[in-house]
C-alpha cells in the first residue's frame, strides 16, 4: 500500500464494518492517496464510482471531520514522506545510490501531476488548443531544454507557436505581432532570472492570457498569471530535477492534441509524408 500507516491502520480496523461502496473507496484511498490529497470529493467519487456524499460519509467513518479532514491528513503524511525522501536524497551517499534516484524522481512526477488543478488544466488546454490565438513560450535558461522540446512539438500539433528568447530586441520584435487574445506560457523557478520576470511583466501589461509553470504558487511568475502549474524538482544531485517539468509538459501536449482532434492527425500525416519524401527518417 502506498498510503502511510496512520490512515491504513484506520481502514484496517474498520474493514469489517465497511459497506461494499466504502470498501471500494478504501481501496482507492489506500492505493492512490494522491488522488484524494489533491482532488475534490466529486473527483474522488468519480474514480470510486460513487457519490460525493458517500466520500464524505467514508471520511466521517474513519474519524475525520469530513472530506477536508481526510484530505488534510493525507496531504500532511505525503508531505512528511516527500520530506523524508528528500533528506535521504541529500545525503552524499545517495548520489551514488540508484534506488534513491529512482525514488526521488518518481516522487517528482507523482507530486507534479497530482498537484494539477482540473480547472487550471481545462483553462490552459482551451487556450493552447485554440489556433486562432498565437502561443508564445517564455522560459528561463535553466528550463530551456524541456521548453524547447515542448515548443517544437506544439508547433507540430498546431500553427503559430513562437519562442521568446535571445536579446531584448529580438524578444520585443516577436511580441510585436501579439494581440490581447494571444497566450503566453511562462516557465521559471525560484531565484527567477530577471529577464524572464521583465518579459512576463511586459506581456501582462499587453493583456495577453498567461499560463505559468513554476515551483510554487508564491513564485512572482505564478502570482501574476491567470493559470498556474506547480512542479516538484527534488534531487539527489547538484542540480534541481527537471523530471516533473518534463512529465507536466508531456501531459499538457497530449491534452492539447486530444482537444484538437482530427486536425492533429491530419497535420502529422502531412508532415510524415514530407519527412518520408525527403528521406529524413531512417528505416527500420
Amino acid at each position: 500500500m502506498n498510503v502511510t500507516e496512520n490512515i491504513f491502520d484506520r481502514i484496517e480496523q474498520l474493514s469489517a464494518k465497511l459497506t461494499p461502496t466504502e470498501q471500494r473507496i478504501a481501496r482507492l484511498v489506500s492505493s492512490y492517496p494522491e488522488l484524494v490529497a489533491f482532488g475534490t470529493a466529486a473527483s474522488v467519487a468519480k474514480e470510486a464510482e460513487t457519490s460525493a456524499p458517500s466520500i464524505v460519509r467514508f471520511a466521517d467513518k474513519l474519524g475525520y471531520p469530513g472530506f477536508s479532514g481526510l484530505q488534510a491528513s493525507i496531504r500532511h503524511e505525503l508531505s512528511n514522506r516527500i520530506s523524508s525522501a528528500y533528506k535521504r536524497a541529500r545525503d552524499p551517499a545517495a548520489r551514488h545510490d540508484l534506488a534513491a534516484w529512482i525514488e526521488i524522481e518518481m516522487l517528482n512526477v507523482k507530486e507534479t501531476l497530482s498537484a494539477i488543478d482540473e480547472q487550471d488544466l481545462e483553462r490552459a488546454v482551451d487556450l493552447l488548443a485554440d489556433t486562432d490565438r498565437r502561443v508564445f513560450i517564455l522560459s528561463s535558461e535553466q528550463w530551456a531544454g524541456p521548453a524547447t522540446t515542448f515548443h517544437d512539438f506544439l508547433r507540430i500539433v498546431r500553427p503559430r507557436v513562437y519562442s521568446l528568447e535571445g536579446s531584448p530586441f529580438r524578444v520585443s520584435t516577436e511580441l510585436g505581432r501579439a494581440s490581447p487574445d494571444d497566450v503566453l506560457l511562462a516557465m521559471d523557478a525560484q531565484r527567477n532570472e530577471s529577464w524572464v520576470v521583465d518579459v512576463h511583466e511586459m506581456v501582462c501589461g499587453m493583456g495577453l492570457h498567461t499560463i505559468a509553470i513554476t515551483d510554487g504558487p508564491h513564485n512572482v511568475i505564478a502570482t501574476r498569471s491567470e493559470t498556474n502549474f506547480r512542479i516538484s524538482q527534488a534531487t539527489c544531485g547538484l542540480f534541481d530535477s527537471k523530471t516533473g517539468l518534463t512529465a507536466l509538459l508531456n501531459y499538457l501536449l497530449d491534452a492539447v492534441a486530444k482537444r484538437m482532434g482530427k486536425s492533429v492527425v491530419t497535420r502529422l500525416a502531412h508532415m510524415e509524408e514530407i519527412w518520408s519524401k525527403q528521406n529524413l527518417l531512417g528505416s527500420v
